[in-house]
């Protein structure tokens, strides 16, 4: 049952997604890492390789897959969303919860299976098309 959302009842993986981070959010998906793993939860990061170099998910408790989400929308979103897909696809997922706006629009170009929850960490500073595109997202 590769893929699919678990059962009622069952628990599955709950994967947490962020794009690059340098800061507060890497650090927020660690600490919700490591909460997670420490209550006997499964835990898939999936990010920037950087990020697993800077904060150590695995070091926590978590999986790690990378998925390369720049900080700025580029073309290239269409491959993150695949590897996204491809990452979750290894297990039942309970939840795909992304951390910040990249990652929530990676996190629904992926279009998985379990449910999508995305937890917007920064207000939108980019003004004009950017920013405009950015607030409708």
């Amino acid at each position: 049952m590769t893929g699919a959302t678990p059962a009622p009842g069952q628990h599955g993986t709950v994967a947490l997604l962020l794009a690059s981070s340098t800061g507060g959010v890497g650090q927020h998906v660690r600490s919700a890492a490591r909460g997670l793993a420490a209550a006997g939860r499964t835990v898939l990061v999936c990010g920037p390789a950087a990020t697993e170099d800077q904060f150590d998910f695995t070091g926590v408790g978590a999986r790690f897959q990378p998925v390369e989400i720049p900080a700025s929308p580029v073309p290239a979103d269409a491959r993150a969303g695949a590897a996204l897909r491809r990452a979750l696809a290894a297990e039942p997922v309970a939840v795909v919860h992304a951390h910040g706006l990249r990652a929530g629009l990676v996190a629904v170009l992926a279009r998985p299976a379990a449910p999508v929850v995305v937890t917007w960490h920064n207000a939108v500073l980019a003004r004009g098309l950017r920013g405009g595109l950015s607030r409708l997202a």
